[in-house]
C-alpha cells in the first residue's frame, strides 16, 4: 500500500492547497466544509463526486485511507473508489476483504432496525474495531488497515443506505468527536455527501416530479376536453380494385374441352374475332359414325321399299320403322352440325376480354354455362372496395372516396360511393368484408384490373369518438355487454 499512500498524500496536499487562502492563511474547518459541500453539489458526474469524497475530504481532517462502497445491480456491496487510486483492481484480496467488512457492518445496522431501535441508528456513523469482526475477518485486519476505522453510511432524504464511506487513520477514532477535533464536521459532511450521491443514483422520473397548480391542472383538463370535442371526419382505408360496369359473361356454349384461347388476357377485341376454340375431335368422330349409320339406314329403307311390292302388309310396317330410324340419324347429324358452329366462341360486341392465363385454360374440360371470362367496355369503370367488418363505419350513398392506385401512390382519383352491400362476405383476401362500389369521377391513369387503396370518408364526429371507437368495440366484444 506504499504507492497508494504516496498518491493519497499528493491528493491531500493538493486539496490542502486549494482550501488555503494565500492572503489570510490556512482555511478554517468551517470554510473547508462549505468548500467541500459546494464542490459536491457542483460535481459534473458520479465519478467526480466519488473522487471528491475519497480524496478532497482530506482537506478537512487527515486520514490514511478513504474508501467508498456502493451496491451493485444484484444488491452486493462493491468498492467503487479508493483514495490515491485511479482504478480499483477487481481481483484484489484487499478489495474483497473490505466488501466483506461492509457487508457485515450493513447487516449489523439492519439487525438494529429489526430489534426496534430508532430508525436513524442504521444511518449513524460508528467506529469499527477489529475485535467486533467475525473471526474470518479479524485475521486480515492488521495487514490491510490501521488501528482506527470509521464507517459513515451515506443516504439521501428517502430510501435505504446507498453507500458506505470508510475513513482509516493510525490513531483510534473518538466518536462522537470532541469539540477541537475537525471530525466534528463529519456528520454534516456525511449528510451532504449522502444527498449528493442520492441525487445521482435515484431513478430518473422527472414526469412524477412535476407539480402543477390547481389552476394549471384545470386548464389542461379543459384544453383536453376542448380538443376531444373538435369534429373530424371519420374515414376508413380498405383495398380497392378498378372493375368494369355491367360486364358480359363469356361462358361455355356446350360441354367440351378448350383447345386454345387465341386472345391475350385484357386484349381489345372486335365482334368478329374468335375468343375461345373448343376441341372438335369428339364431334368429328360422332359425325363420321352418324354419317355411316345414316347411309346404312337409307340402304335398308331402299331395300324395304323394293320388297313391299311382294308382301305389302309386312313391308309397310318395316318401312315405317326404317323411315323413323333414318329421320333420327339425320336429326343427330343436324345437331352435330349446330354444335360444330359453336366450337368457336365470338364476342357479341367489341370490348376487352378479361380472363386468367391462356395456359391455364388450354385442355380444360368445361360444362355448358361454365364461366370463362368477362367482356367489358374499357371506358365503363367503377371502383370495388372491400371494407373489413372490424373497420366498417356508417357509410351512405354519395360519400366521398379517394382511390390511391399502387401504380401511382402519390396521385388520387376522386370517386363517389354508389352501392353498399348489406351482408358481409369473404373478400379476395379471405377477410369477411362489406363490398362497396363507387363511381369514378376521373379516369386518368386508371384501367380495369388495377388495384390500390381507397379512403372512404364518413360523417363528422368528435375526436374522442375517433380515438375510443375501436377500444370500446373491443371491450364490448370481450365483456359481452
Amino acid at each position: 500500500m506504499s504507492a497508494s499512500e504516496g498518491a493519497a498524500g499528493n491528493a491531500a496536499d493538493a486539496a490542502t492547497e486549494r482550501s488555503t487562502n494565500v492572503e489570510t492563511g490556512p482555511a478554517t474547518p468551517l470554510q473547508v466544509y462549505f468548500g467541500l459541500a459546494s464542490s459536491a453539489r457542483a460535481a459534473a458526474s458520479l465519478a467526480e463526486l466519488q473522487f471528491l469524497i475519497c480524496n478532497d475530504s482530506r482537506a478537512l481532517l487527515p486520514f490514511r485511507q478513504a474508501m467508498l462502497l456502493r451496491r451493485d445491480a444484484r444488491g452486493h456491496w462493491r468498492l467503487v473508489c479508493h483514495s490515491g487510486l485511479s482504478v480499483v483492481d477487481e481481483t484484489s484480496p484487499y478489495k474483497l476483504w473490505l466488501e466483506a467488512v461492509v457487508t457485515w457492518r450493513d447487516g449489523q445496522a439492519a439487525e438494529q432496525g429489526e430489534q426496534g431501535e430508532e430508525a436513524q441508528d442504521g444511518r449513524r456513523a460508528g467506529v469499527i474495531e477489529a475485535g467486533e469482526l467475525p473471526e474470518s475477518l479479524q485475521a486480515d485486519w492488521h495487514e490491510w488497515l490501521p488501528a482506527g476505522l470509521l464507517a459513515l453510511p451515506l443516504a439521501g432524504p428517502e430510501g435505504p443506505v446507498m453507500g458506505w464511506w470508510l475513513l482509516a487513520r493510525d490513531e483510534p477514532w473518538q466518536w462522537p468527536a470532541p469539540a477541537p477535533d475537525p471530525a466534528l464536521w463529519l456528520p454534516e459532511l456525511q449528510s451532504v455527501y449522502g444527498h449528493a450521491l442520492w441525487a445521482w443514483l435515484r431513478p430518473r422520473r422527472q414526469w412524477l416530479a412535476l407539480k402543477l397548480s390547481r389552476r394549471k391542472l384545470l386548464a389542461g383538463v379543459a384544453l383536453l376536453l376542448l380538443l376531444g370535442a373538435l369534429p373530424v371526419r371519420l374515414s376508413v382505408l380498405a383495398p380497392a380494385e378498378i372493375t368494369p360496369i355491367d360486364p358480359q359473361i363469356v361462358a361455355a356454349p356446350m360441354d367440351g374441352v378448350v383447345k386454345r384461347i387465341p386472345v391475350a388476357p385484357g386484349a381489345q377485341v372486335s365482334s368478329d374475332e374468335v375468343l375461345v376454340e373448343f376441341d372438335d375431335t369428339l364431334l368429328v368422330n360422332r359425325r363420321q359414325v352418324l354419317e355411316e349409320a345414316t347411309r346404312t339406314s337409307r340402304a335398308d329403307l331402299l331395300q324395304a321399299e323394293q320388297q313391299a311390292f311382294d308382301d305389302q302388309h309386312e313391308s309397310r310396317m318395316a318401312l315405317s320403322v326404317l323411315r323413323g330410324k333414318l329421320s333420327e340419324k339425320q336429326a343427330e347429324l343436324e345437331s352435330i352440325a349446330r354444335q360444330s358452329q359453336r366450337l368457336q366462341v365470338r364476342p357479341p360486341a367489341a370490348g376487352v376480354f378479361i380472363y386468367g392465363d391462356q395456359l391455364d385454360w388450354a385442355g380444360k374440360p368445361l360444362q355448358t354455362g361454365e364461366r370463362i371470362g368477362l367482356l367489358a367496355d374499357p371506358e365503363a369503370m367503377n371502383v370495388t372496395v372491400w371494407v373489413p367488418v372490424a373497420d366498417a363505419i356508417n357509410l351512405q350513398a354519395g360519400a366521398e372516396v379517394r382511390v390511391y392506385l399502387h401504380v401511382a401512390p402519390l396521385h388520387s382519383l376522386p370517386a363517389t360511393l354508389t352501392e353498399t352491400s348489406f351482408a358481409a362476405q369473404p373478400g379476395p383476401d379471405g377477410v369477411v368484408s362489406y363490398r362497396i362500389k363507387a363511381r369514378l369521377e376521373a379516369r386518368e391513369g386508371a384501367r380495369i384490373g388495377l388495384k390500390g387503396t381507397a379512403k372512404i370518408y364518413g360523417e363528422r364526429m368528435p375526436v374522442i369518438y375517433l380515438l375510443l371507437r375501436r377500444p370500446l368495440a373491443s371491450l364490448r366484444t370481450w365483456c359481452g355487454c
